[in-house]
């Protein structure tokens, strides 16, 4: 795969620090419009369609040390030096890839819900995911998950689009890798500042690594979203981009984050 045949929005000032916005699994480039709507007058944003995810759908997920090496090739060719990044689920699986293998790209990242070690239950997950696979796309599945997630009436439309878009073999091997996926976090050596965040209700084993994780990186830190699960960033859009204008800004805390 050629990081050219991604589809990638992009938007805001040109010669502005660039940030990269990775969506979770199912979804695509357009969860991430509010963000880069209030944050592109002061970066150049680029938010990639994963493949099979969006408008990449045409592009087979292979692995993530595959995909995240076109990541870096995106970054390569469109930022202007180090980036900052963001990533919920799927995309914050890929950003653990990019810290440990180019860490050179990037500044500073955010990585929500994905945890460094396999969450209790992976197992179980993986199954799921494999026998739900084939009615992704019906109206029935589509609306469980968007109850499951607390997707707001008013962007049902946008998420089931989303939803319909997606590979079901893609989304099978995403979802499959990312939930299997192990950072050796006692060893980690990772360099760039990270912001780690959840929900509350979110796998302790999750709650744990994060925990470990921005003890072990310089100038890290983590925190969780009180009674929420993993998609908490859904109701609470403004909190999360408050994190961003935090940690790439300097700007205030989100006051609704609780430190551990």
């Amino acid at each position: 795969m050629d990081a050219k045949e991604l589809f990638v929005y992009e938007s805001g000032t040109q010669n502005a620090k660039t940030i990269v916005f990775l969506h979770g699994s199912g979804s695509c480039s357009n969860m991430w419009l509010k963000h880069i709507a209030a944050l592109d007058s002061s970066f150049h944003c680029i938010a990639p369609d994963l493949p099979g995810h969006g408008r990449s759908n045409h592009i087979e997920w292979s692995d993530m040390d595959k995909v995240a090496d076109e990541i870096a090739e995106l970054i390569k060719a469109k930022s202007n030096g180090k980036v900052h990044v963001v990533g919920l689920s799927l995309g914050g699986s890929l950003i653990y890839k990019l810290l440990e293998k180019y860490p050179d790209l990037i500044d500073k990242a955010i990585i929500d819900g994905a945890s460094a070690v396999p969450i209790k239950g992976a197992s179980f997950v993986i199954f799921g995911v494999n026998i739900t696979s084939p009615f992704l796309k019906t109206n029935m599945m589509i609306k469980i998950m968007a109850n499951s997630l607390g997707i707001p009436d008013e962007e049902f439309e946008s998420f089931k689009g989303d939803i319909r878009m997606v590979s079901r073999k893609s989304f099978r091997k995403a979802m499959s890798q990312a939930n299997r996926q192990k950072i050796d976090v006692e060893n980690c050596t990772f360099s760039s500042p990270t912001f780690f965040v959840s929900g509350e209700s979110e796998s302790e084993n999750m709650h744990n690594s994060h925990q470990i994780l921005s003890k072990k990186i310089p100038n890290s830190e983590c925190a969780y979203y009180p009674a929420k699960g993993h998609a908490w960033m859904v109701s609470d859009v403004q909190t999360h981009i408050q994190l961003l204008k935090y940690w790439f800004l300097n700007d205030s805390f989100p006051t609704k984050l609780k430190s551990f």
